[in-house]
């Protein structure tokens, strides 16, 4: 840390998604209100996430900044880990769930305020196979929505997270149900679903809600699977999916949980964080009191935890 007269100036460390939904946007005005709050800004734009973890590693006593969106924020996930000191983020993706859980404003701007403020929230992590992830690992239906979105860049592009209910269209039109076998805390059930979602983090696919009970830093997983269900039944539930009423549906089964083993007879693709990660079998832990974040304090009044 340095003192520049009478003013500490603590080193900063912004590292940019080239590729995230918002990137393009002039950094300008949010670089300087950071430095307003103290802080001298490095901005360095990785080409690799082995390079983004090697500068949030090699950060020193930085402050790190993750400018992206989701996608960003789950690859910086394992250095983040070791890092054991507050981190900021600046929304800059396309759905941007982390922030919104956290209550970070999307405006970059805002989000710099909150850095600079010094505020500090401690969360949860989860883990899938013992790799960290923030908001949830998903398989059926929303991970041929991810690659559905995947294969179209320019609607992406144009669109932002209004692309998000062409790409569920498309998905539902070409999904078929799955049989899976599910060991939540030593506790064997068996399914045919549509979608297994596990959430550690309280939003997914730009702005739907694993639960309403859910939270970032309440030491538990959300676990939700939606049974096989026709347009109409889904066109239903989409409030449901929306604000995280699934408990309240019969096409729904909620549950929290520590740890969560999914099986299904043929290996089915993963969706983690917006990313298609790897395959069924898998394991999905909580590793509570994980990492620091700048972010507002949690609001309890507004959200009451707790809830099987």
């Amino acid at each position: 840390m340095q003192e520049i007269g009478q003013v500490a100036v603590r080193p900063a460390l912004l590292l940019t998604n080239k590729n995230s939904g918002g990137a393009a946007r002039d950094l300008a005005p949010a670089i300087g209100r950071l430095e307003q709050g103290g802080l001298s800004v490095r901005v360095e734009s990785p080409g690799s996430v082995e390079v983004l973890r090697r500068l949030i590693r090699d950060s020193e006593e930085a402050v790190v900044i993750l400018g992206g969106g989701d996608g960003t924020a789950s690859a910086a996930a394992p250095a983040l880990r070791t890092l054991q000191r507050p981190f900021g983020l600046l929304p800059l993706g396309t759905a941007n769930d982390l922030a919104r859980t956290l209550d970070i404003p999307f405006d970059p701007v805002d989000a710099a305020d909150v850095i600079a403020r010094g505020e500090t929230r401690r969360i949860d992590l989860g883990l899938i196979n013992g790799a960290p992830f923030f908001n949830v690992a998903s398989l059926g239906l929303s991970a041929e929505v991810v690659r559905e979105h995947e294969g179209e860049c320019e609607r992406k592009r144009l669109l932002g997270v209004l692309s998000y209910p062409l790409s569920a269209w498309a998905a539902f039109r070409r999904h078929r149900p799955f049989r899976a076998e599910m060991v939540i805390d030593g506790e064997l059930l068996r399914c045919s679903c549509m979608q297994i979602a596990v959430g550690n983090g309280r939003h997914y696919g730009g702005g739907m809600t694993v639960d309403e009970a859910a939270e970032i830093d309440d030491g538990w997983l959300r676990v939700y699977y939606l049974r096989p269900a026709g347009l109409l039944s889904m066109l239903w539930m989409l409030p449901a999916l929306r604000f995280g009423w699934l408990r309240r549906t019969p096409e729904a089964e909620v549950r929290r949980a520590r740890r969560v083993e999914i099986r299904t007879r043929r290996p089915l693709p993963v969706d983690v964080d917006g990313e298609l990660n790897g395959n069924t079998p898998v394991v999905v832990e909580i590793e509570p009191a994980a990492v620091v974040v700048f972010a507002p304090p949690r609001r309890p009044q507004e959200r009451q935890g707790g809830g099987p």
